[in-house]
């Protein structure tokens, strides 16, 4: 189903509700069509982007006729997945988000922020 408010950063927004249970009044399915996004992951995918050099977008110039430049790319795929692994127990433990929590404290996994030398000496 399309959703009736786009907005800029999702223009073709489009929700589905697949397993219907019947058990949800109308207004409290169109409360969780609302509520729906992607805001979360392409903030998460920015962040791992900006933060690892590795995994940053190519580079493109006027001179090199739409080819673009890998320069920092990993020659080893094996190596992006570690860097993602430790990048996410970063995120998930460490980095705190506006309301003071990280979100390993908001689904109470943990009791406050992990600094990074308790999880690398752990």
């Amino acid at each position: 189903m399309s959703h009736p408010f786009p907005n800029m950063s999702e223009p073709e927004k489009a929700v589905c509700y697949l397993t219907d249970y019947k058990d949800y009044d109308p207004d409290h399915l169109a409360r969780l069509y609302n509520k729906a996004s992607l805001h979360a992951i392409d903030c998460f995918f920015m962040q791992v982007r900006r933060r690892l050099s590795i995994l940053e977008r190519p580079i493109g110039s006027a001179s090199n006729k739409g080819r673009a430049w890998y320069g920092y790319s990993a020659y080893n795929p094996e190596t992006i997945v570690k860097m993602l692994g430790i990048f996410r127990v970063f995120y998930n433990y460490c980095l705190v988000g506006q309301n003071g929590k990280t979100p390993a404290m908001r689904l109470g996994l943990a009791k406050g922020k992990v600094s990074l030398e308790d999880i690398i000496y752990f």
